[in-house]
């Protein structure tokens, strides 16, 4: 072996090697290269979100920002508003001290006002007492029961008497005999001085909180005090009680009778009355609603009462004191309990002798 080959070294890079070395850093350059590129592309994608969440937020913040305006402007007038209310409170509260002490005050006066009627009263005791007279004399208190029949309940009476010639005598005979006498014997006439003693009891039995009025029917009906046809009366008013009890006891009994005019006469009234009490004899001698000439018999009077229930106001009690009449309507009483039956009244005949015996 020679000594040049000896000293020749084995070479550990050779040219093939070299080329693949650089092949290898070309081709990572190139991945890097791609990569690069796709990792800008999602990075512009990634910025696009960011900006769009960017732009909602700051929307949002701008409706917040108006919501806080607003809360803020609700807020001033809501303390506004307190300070309104608390200034009122001050008010109400100085309010109610002076109103606190107008109530002391009147406590005050109120018991000083108890003692001065507590002292009256011990001096009222100690007066003599007289006793009052009713506001309407009760004519025979004793007898008085024979009426206690009549319904008068209600605030709003209507007597309804009847004031025709046969209100005279008991019998249509002697009746149509009185008619000849002076009106002064008319009305002291016994059966006609029972009506009106009658009407004077009820009067004096009504209660203290009613009022009434009285139509007095013939051939006409009219007021007791034609001039106040519209009112009711209290039996606690002694002037027009006096005034009722006067013009009573200065009727005459003359005429026919026509109810059926008297009870147009009750739906005429202001108001309704709350009961009706009829003092009659018999059964009507006259009609509008039936008009005979000259004298009529007992087929007729049943039609005029007929006719004149017609006339009634529904609903109302009608309570009937019948003063006896001998002869001449065999009928009426049949008929008067029938209308007492069917309207919740009462039906009354006081004996011929009341109220003497």
């Amino acid at each position: 072996m020679s000594i040049s080959a000896k000293r020749r070294e084995t070479e550990v890079f050779s040219l093939a090697f070299l080329d693949c070395i650089c092949c290898g850093f070309g081709a990572v350059i190139l991945v890097f290269i791609l990569t690069v590129s796709q990792k800008k592309d999602a990075d512009k994608a990634d910025v696009d979100r960011a900006m769009a969440s960017l732009q909602v937020a700051q929307k949002n913040v701008a409706l917040t920002q108006e919501e806080l305006d607003r809360l803020a402007r609700v807020l001033a007038a809501t303390q506004l508003e307190l300070q309104t209310i608390n200034a009122q409170s001050t008010q109400d509260q100085l309010k109610l001290t002076d109103r606190r002490r107008d109530l002391l005050l009147m406590l005050q006066q109120t018991g000083a006002l108890r003692d001065a009627l507590h002292s009256l009263l011990g001096e009222k005791k100690a007066l003599p007492t007289a006793e009052v007279a009713p506001p309407v004399p009760i004519p025979n208190i004793d007898r008085r029961q024979y009426l206690t029949g009549v319904n008068l309940h209600g605030e709003f009476i209507v007597f309804i008497v009847r004031t025709s010639g046969s209100m005279l005598d008991d019998t249509i005979d002697t009746a149509a005999a009185r008619l000849g006498d002076s009106d002064d014997k008319k009305r002291e006439a016994p059966k006609w001085q029972r009506v009106v003693q009658a009407l004077e009891w009820m009067l004096a039995s009504l209660p203290p909180e009613s009022h009434f009025q009285i139509l007095l029917f013939a051939e006409d009906t009219t007021p007791i005090i034609p001039t106040r046809g519209d009112d009711w009366f209290s039996r606690n008013d002694r002037k027009t009680m006096t005034d009722i009890i006067d013009r009573l006891h200065k009727i005459v009994p003359r005429g026919a009778a026509n109810l059926e005019r008297a009870f147009i006469s009750v739906r005429a009234l202001p108001r309704s009355p709350s009961s009706i009490v009829l003092i009659t004899d018999g059964l009507p001698t006259r009609s509008d609603s039936l008009a005979i000439e000259g004298d009529v018999d007992e087929g007729h009077r049943l039609r005029f009462f007929e006719l004149a229930a017609k006339q009634l106001p529904p609903r109302i009690p009608v309570s009937t004191i019948l003063f006896p009449m001998l002869t001449g309507d065999p009928g009426a009483p049949g008929l008067y309990w029938e209308l007492a039956n069917a309207t919740r009244g009462a039906l009354v005949s006081p004996a011929k002798s009341w109220p003497d015996t």
